[in-house]
């Protein structure tokens, strides 16, 4: 399994079977310039989407027609499954509602991408993610958790590697903060040169990986 960080919160995986899924693509050049990451074309044959918002389920520029995952899927190779959670501490009612995070499990890795999670998980919440391989999980804070809500989520969770996304950067001026917060709680974290790596070879622990943008 090869996964690559394009931007914010869209990550590609390209599975062992060659199928490619992509995880919240969003729409480039938006938000009234506050959002400046390049479009992303692709082909893609699944479209996982953990919200409707324009950063998260942006459809437009995959070429095809893939499948979209907006709770479930499930073949002989391939499982996706959500786990409700809020887009606030204020039960959905501050960014629109709730978030699908998504439980992706393929080619021996399980896989959790938490969408704009804003709220603090409950025993029973963390309880339902389970074992986790690979963690992607939002630290920019005001729209989702915050650098140190993140933090304490990452190690309750406990995944063999975590990996921080939905944050500022020169590309995106939305109201977020840095990793460093995040990267802060975690003083022997790893970095990755390159933003496309194989999965079965991350490093355990906190990984920062750059975006492609």
């Amino acid at each position: 399994m090869q996964i690559q960080y394009i931007a914010h919160a869209t990550f590609t995986i390209d599975l062992n079977d060659g199928r490619r899924i992509i995880i919240d693509p969003y729409l480039g050049m938006s938000f009234q310039g506050r959002f400046n990451y390049p479009p992303y074309p692709t082909q893609a044959d699944f479209a996982v989407i953990t919200h409707d918002h324009l950063d998260h389920n942006y459809l437009g520029d995959i070429h095809n027609i893939p499948v979209v995952v907006r709770n479930n899927w499930h073949d002989d190779r391939l499982d996706i499954r959500s786990i409700t959670v809020f887009h606030d501490k204020f039960g959905g009612t501050r960014f629109g509602g709730t978030v699908q995070m998504k439980i992706i499990q393929a080619d021996g890795i399980r896989l959790c991408h938490m969408g704009d999670c804003g709220e603090i998980l409950s025993d029973e919440q963390i309880q339902a993610i389970g074992d986790i391989d690979i963690l992607l999980i939002p630290v920019g804070g005001f729209y989702t958790i915050d650098g140190d809500e993140a933090a304490d989520l990452a190690n309750r969770i406990h995944a063999r590697t975590t990996i921080p996304c939905h944050y500022i950067t020169p590309r995106c001026s939305l109201k977020l903060e840095g990793p460093e917060k995040f990267l802060a709680h975690f003083g022997h974290f790893k970095r990755l040169n390159d933003s496309k790596f194989n999965a079965e070879y991350l490093p355990d622990g906190v990984v920062f990986v750059p975006s492609l943008y």
